[in-house]
Parts: C-alpha cells; structure tokens; sequence
C-alpha cells in the first residue's frame, strides 16, 4: 500500500529545487487533462464556493493498522511470556535468554505499533478544500496544521513514486514554490487513485481542474458526482468502511469474495484508527472565507447520498462477514494448535 508522504521515513521532500521529471511532467490548469472527468470516491462535499476532497491517504486507510498490530501483538505477548517465565523460574539461563530475546523483539513491536501509530490515534483524514471563488487551496498537513496558498501560484506535475517490491505509484503533487521559482517549500497531493495508471488519475485531476478552471465547472462537477464520502464532521462508520474497502474491487463479486478475509482485516483496521483519530475542523478564518449562499442549487455532500444498492453494501457486508469468521477460525486454529 502507497502511504508516500505520511510516514516519518517517507515524508515529503522539502527545500529542494525542482527534479527534472517534475518540470517535464507539469500540468497545466487552463489545458485540458481528459475528455472524461471522473471523482473516483474523492469528493466529501461540493458547492458554488469550494470544493472539498479526500487526502491521499484516505483510500487505503486501516491497512497498516491491522499488519502493525499482527505484528506487534505477538511481539509484545512473547517479550511479556519470556519475563513471566524468568521471574517464575528467577534462573540465570531465563534472565539471559530474556536480556537477549527482548530488545530484538521489542525493536520489532515498537516498529510494528508506528505502523499502526501512522493512521491510528491521529486524524480520521486529511481534506483539501479548493475555494473557486478566492482562488485559494486549504490541505491539511499530518501534522493537524493547515496549508494555505494561492490555486494559481502552484507548481502542479504528475509524480511517479517508487515503492516496495518494485511496485510505483502516480499522484498529482502540488508544490508551493520560494520567491526563486526553484525551490521547493512545501508540498501536498492533490490527485491520487490507488492501484491507477495514467488515464485515470489524469481523469481525476480533470474533475479538479474544471472545477476550478471551467465558466460551468461547478454543474459539470455537481452532475458527476454520485457518491460523497460520510466525513463532513464526523467520523466514517463501519457501514461506509466496508463500501469503501471492497470498492477496490468495486462489482468484481468473486474477487471480492476471495479477498474478503484481507479486506475484512483492512475494515477492522480502518473502524480502529478511524475511531481513535480527531476528526480535522477548520479553523474559523478558514470557514469564514468559504461562506456558502443560502440557497446555492450545487450543493452536495453526504446527506445528498441515495440509498447503497446491492453492489455497493450488501454483497461487500456478505463478504466482510465471511472473511472475518475466516479470520477468526484461522486465530482460534492457530492458537489450539499453540497451546
């Protein structure tokens, strides 16, 4: 999973001067990415004044929640196993193999809970607000601070980021750019589709860019979207965490099927951090210059959502049941057979 930007080992490079890849893969907001926009799951609410998406992180949140703490649970119970057993025992051969076990499986917890510390006990997301109307960008930092910058002073580009088992991704980066046009200052993600390739986050980033380029962004982008995502102020409950899991195998019924003790681990995972973590507020002169007309027609945001059809919520609930009780059979097997 793609959590580029967020960890403490893969944050984002700042004061730097601009890559070459980047320079050579500028996008430009008055030049048209795709004839098919498309929000991919990204939008939390829209109207007339701004718009407001979903952090890069977001799509796959509750992954490393749940492999840190596969990990770290039994890390933790051997380290608490081996000490109960020299303190029983109190022999010379416990407390050595106790001072020696230890500190290697502790380093391995303690790695294993800022796995889950990265999504868990932080923000239940990080959202990008775009104000058509003062032509101003808002994002959320992982920090809990607020970016501000001008939407026509960013440096946009397509990035291509190198993961692990030569796997890549690509996003949209935003760079906010020194007096010296060169250097990089500070940075966020404004587009990003997990398990994409260049067509569709190039759909995304159009959806972006006619909304706040087009003279009727706000109608098309107001038609487009079907679906906003249940975090306006609130946190994302277990319902909508299992839509949105098995969305990456949106109406692949067997594939979803297959995968579903996996993706029932991620939905966990997801509830835990999500249910742990501060819901992000504005601040007020945030909110104070993104006033919103009374009766402004392109309104939409969750409340706007229509009813989950079959496809959507029921056969992903079918699946998130039969993968746990996978998963907890697995467990329960595992530790007869332990103990």
């Amino acid at each position: 999973m793609d959590y580029t930007g967020l960890g403490r080992f893969i944050r984002y490079k700042l004061n730097r001067p601009l890559t070459d890849e980047e320079r050579a893969s500028q996008l430009r907001s008055d030049k048209q990415a795709s004839s098919e926009p498309q929000d991919w799951l990204s939008v939390i609410k829209l109207n007339s004044t701004y718009l407001e998406l979903v952090d890069r992180w977001y799509p796959v949140k509750g992954w490393w929640t749940w492999m840190g703490a596969m990990i770290a649970i039994p890390c933790m119970g051997f380290v608490a196993a081996l000490a109960l057993i020299a303190f029983e025992r109190n022999e010379f051969a416990g407390w050595m193999t106790l001072a020696f076990v230890a500190p290697v499986f502790g380093l391995f917890g303690w790695a294993a809970l800022s796995m889950v510390h990265t999504e868990a006990f932080r923000q239940t997301h990080y959202p990008i607000r775009l104000n058509r109307k003062t032509r101003k960008v808002y994002a959320f930092r992982p920090d809990g601070t607020v970016l501000q910058a001008p939407w026509d002073r960013l440096f946009l580009c397509a990035v291509k980021n190198e993961l692990t088992m030569w796997q890549s991704s690509q996003d949209v980066r935003a760079h906010i750019l020194d007096e010296d046009g060169e250097t990089v200052k500070d940075t966020f993600t404004l587009a990003y589709h997990e398990f994409s390739g260049r067509d569709e986050l190039m759909q995304l980033w159009e959806y972006i860019r006619r909304y706040m380029e087009e003279p009727d962004g706000v109608e098309q982008c107001h038609q487009e979207v079907s679906l906003c995502l249940p975090v306006d102020g609130r946190r994302e409950g277990l319902a909508f965490g299992i839509v949105r899991t098995f969305a990456m195998a949106a109406n692949q019924l067997a594939i979803q099927l297959i995968a579903s003790p996996i993706a029932a681990l991620t939905v966990m995972g997801r509830w835990f951090s999500m249910y742990t973590s501060k819901v992000p507020v504005w601040p007020a002169e945030v909110e104070a210059a993104c006033q919103i007309d009374a009766d402004d027609p392109y309104q939409k945001n969750w409340r706007s959502n229509g009813q989950y059809d079959f496809y959507e919520l029921w056969w992903p609930a079918v699946c998130f049941v039969i993968g746990l009780a996978v998963v907890v059979g697995g467990i329960w097997w595992l530790l007869s057979s332990l103990l």
